[in-house]
């Protein structure tokens, strides 16, 4: 039976700096050459990671398909990632670089980039090579009643949730969610559609849809073909929840929380048990992986599991300077590729809340 009953307040990313994300990469690492590839450490906040790389493609001289990556990173958080060229780039253009994108951004909040020498390895990144990322997150806007139970939380919480995608998948912050019926639209070949949808998105693709003067189909044409291959998989990814999400309805006998996070409907089980036993419906749902490689768009039949676990960190649970009468914690985890922090925060917040 399912609940209207609202999810634990809190509030997320108030500022920049309240939500860091670290990538967890390992890379081969090989003396640098003429064939090997040079590893960058990008760290960023007010930036898309696609921004990102246009803004480094164009300072190296280089165009956008020539600077690789392993991730996505929002752009209203600070997160560090890493980046791929071939060759090697001369620590005076990183220099450069940092000069006229870094503008003191870690202290005043502003956007800012930068860039760092991490390794050389032999092989270029590609998306979906990341091992994980590690969290440190600011929770603001609790009650003090609910921050005295995070406070009460063991040290190491092992918790387990459902591995929805969550809504920063489908569209920007404060923007449409919309990327993933771009991607239905571009995958029946409907440019005009997807065109229209994208040129309203807020997205930093939206203004070169204002400028290009040609047809729907030859913009996406011409755009980087990892772009396309990000709107195909919103499109899987949002068919991925709804499996998930209608698996939950027809096999929950605990009941469901149901609410909407940015017009986005989502399900969420009420306890632990609740979530591990749904686990034996399927450890995970097939959906479609779409990958550019050499400037085409290709598809492949994947598996992603439907329940992660993590263990939760909370600490420095105390008054908020930012907003008086409220309480603020720290939480900090690790999450393999593809899993989402606002999603795990969500459902680790509710099931605090009604388990104790």
């Amino acid at each position: 039976m399912a609940s209207n009953e609202l999810i634990f307040r809190y509030a997320l990313k108030r500022f920049p700096s309240d939500f860091r994300v670290s990538e967890v990469l390992l890379p081969a690492v090989v003396e640098p050459s003429t064939d090997s590839f040079h590893y960058l450490r990008l760290t960023k906040s007010g930036y898309t990671t696609f921004e990102a790389i246009d803004l480094v493609a164009s300072h190296l001289g280089l165009a956008s398909s020539q600077v690789g990556y392993a991730g996505l990173k929002d752009e209203d958080a600070v997160t560090d990632q890493y980046l791929s060229i071939a060759g090697f780039v001369a620590q005076r253009e990183i220099d450069r670089f940092n000069h006229l994108y870094l503008a003191g951004g870690y202290q005043s909040e502003a956007p800012f980039m930068q860039l760092q020498h991490h390794c050389h390895s032999d092989r270029g990144l590609e998306a979906g090579e990341l091992d994980g990322n590690s969290f440190r997150i600011v929770v603001r806007d609790l009650h003090e009643d609910r921050a005295n139970r995070l406070a009460d939380v063991k040290s190491r919480y092992n918790f387990f949730f459902i591995n929805y995608y969550d809504t920063q998948r489908f569209g920007v912050p404060h923007g449409p969610k919309q990327t993933h019926l771009i991607g239905q639209a571009i995958s029946v070949k409907d440019y005009a559609t997807a065109f229209r949808l994208l040129k309203s998105s807020c997205s930093p693709e939206a203004a070169k849809c204002a400028e290009f003067t040609g047809t729907p189909e030859d913009f996406f044409g011409h755009l980087d073909q990892r772009r396309v291959a990000f709107y195909l998989s919103a499109s899987s990814s949002a068919t991925w929840n709804e499996q998930v999400r209608q698996g939950l309805r027809d096999t929950s006998t605990g009941g469901l929380v149901e609410l909407s996070r940015d017009g986005i409907p989502y399900s969420f089980p009420r306890s632990t048990e609740a979530v591990l036993g749904f686990l034996a419906h399927g450890s995970a749902f097939e959906y479609h992986t779409y990958r550019s490689r050499e400037g085409r768009v290709f598809s492949y039949p994947s598996r992603r599991p439907v329940v992660t676990q993590t263990q939760m960190r909370v600490s420095n649970v105390r008054p908020d300077d930012s907003a008086p009468g409220q309480w603020r914690c720290d939480m900090q985890f690790f999450l393999s590729s593809g899993c989402y922090a606002t999603m795990a925060v969500a459902q680790f917040l509710h099931q605090i809340e009604t388990e104790q």
